[in-house]
């Protein structure tokens, strides 16, 4: 949290206010926020029993006295020019209309920047919003006066709330404004074991199904919010892929094989070994790259992933290209570290070759 309350004091815009919840928290968070509303007064803490993560968020756009909002998590914090850009660009745009800039991913210590990631420059959000998230939620910048038109953050959902409060955002007439370049971080956390795959896969569920139909939660009529002829089918099969990369990751062999045969739309002999890929994402392992990350890959994950297509009944034949998609990454670091990048090279582009 202290890297968050340090970025917004180091802003070369110098007119914000940060209300920061605690959302019934039991550590310290309440006394290193007073620590710092004692010496900033656009430093506000807000107090309030546990009631999850949609819960704080709708906390802060209540006692909101400004007009935009941006939502920070605690381990989220900003490029110094970040509110300097917003305020720049909101002449340019109405009450209705998000501004969204990209993001870098950065490790957790903040030594090393991984990549950043631009926004897409489409204005409408419909019907792209129905099959991604639109972004880190921190990377968008709203209005209040729309927020309160969405009917707030979902408390009700355990995950993926950003994602449903974005897709309300499209369908009271939302559009996007997007600025191109990194304005925030995203801190990369190596905090996948404590992520609960199934959970997130009911809850990416959940959103994804009603993403398409007319939304009584929101307060306003508009002509967006209606059914659409959306087939959300089409994207649950690569989510669940994805969220099982997580709870393979974290060993839950026999859950895993229960939530793939209980959801998925295919058998697993139907499934191609790229189809596999997504299993390696950032919510897993995908920028693991270090030569330490590429040991613990190999040594501890790669094991798991190899049983769970034993067990499931893959084709025995076909096990090795499944791997081969889910590590490629990690093979080709793995052969740079140990060959050079030279012989390293060559034999990565052999394995292309092979698996292709």
């Amino acid at each position: 949290m202290p890297d968050c309350i340090e970025s917004l004091l180091a802003q070369s815009h110098i007119h914000w206010e940060a209300l920061i919840v605690n959302d019934g928290s039991t550590d310290a968070t309440s006394e290193v926020v007073r620590l710092y509303a004692s010496k900033d007064d656009r430093v506000t803490l807000i107090e309030k029993e546990n009631g999850g993560l949609s819960s704080a968020r709708n906390a802060g756009i209540n006692d909101a006295t400004g007009s935009y909002l941006l939502f920070l998590d605690s381990d989220d914090f900003l490029y110094e020019e970040c509110l300097t850009e917003i305020v720049k660009n909101i002449p340019s745009i109405d009450y209705n209309t998000v501004l969204q800039y990209g993001y870098t991913y950065i490790t957790e210590d903040k030594k090393t920047v991984l990549h950043s990631v631009l926004p897409s420059r489409e204005k409408e959000l419909i019907p792209s919003i129905f099959s991604s998230v639109l972004g880190p939620c921190h990377t968008i910048c709203i209005s209040k006066l729309l927020c309160e038109s969405i009917g707030f953050f979902d408390e009700s959902l355990k995950s993926l709330e950003d994602w449903d409060f974005w897709i309300r955002t499209a369908k009271v007439g939302g559009t996007k404004k997007t600025i191109d370049k990194p304005l925030v971080y995203y801190r990369y956390v190596r905090n996948s074991m404590s992520r609960n795959a199934v959970v997130m896969y009911a809850s990416f569920k959940k959103v994804a199904q009603r993403a398409p139909k007319k939304d009584d939660r929101i307060l306003i009529n508009r002509p967006e919010n209606k059914d659409y002829d959306y087939d959300s089918n089409l994207i649950l099969n690569e989510a669940l892929i994805r969220f099982l990369g997580v709870s393979i990751m974290q060993g839950s062999i026999k859950e895993s094989i229960t939530l793939f045969q209980q959801e998925s739309s295919k058998l697993i002999s139907d499934y191609t070994p790229a189809e596999f890929g997504p299993m390696c994402s950032y919510l897993s392992f995908r920028y693991w790259y270090s030569r330490s990350d590429i040991d613990s890959v190999f040594s501890e994950i790669y094991p798991n992933f190899k049983q769970f297509f034993q067990l499931i009944g893959y084709q025995k034949n076909s096990i090795n290209s499944v791997l081969f998609h889910i590590f490629k990454r990690h093979y080709f670091y793995r052969n740079i570290y140990k060959y050079g990048k030279g012989l390293g090279s060559i034999l990565n582009f052999s394995l292309r070759l092979r698996y292709k």
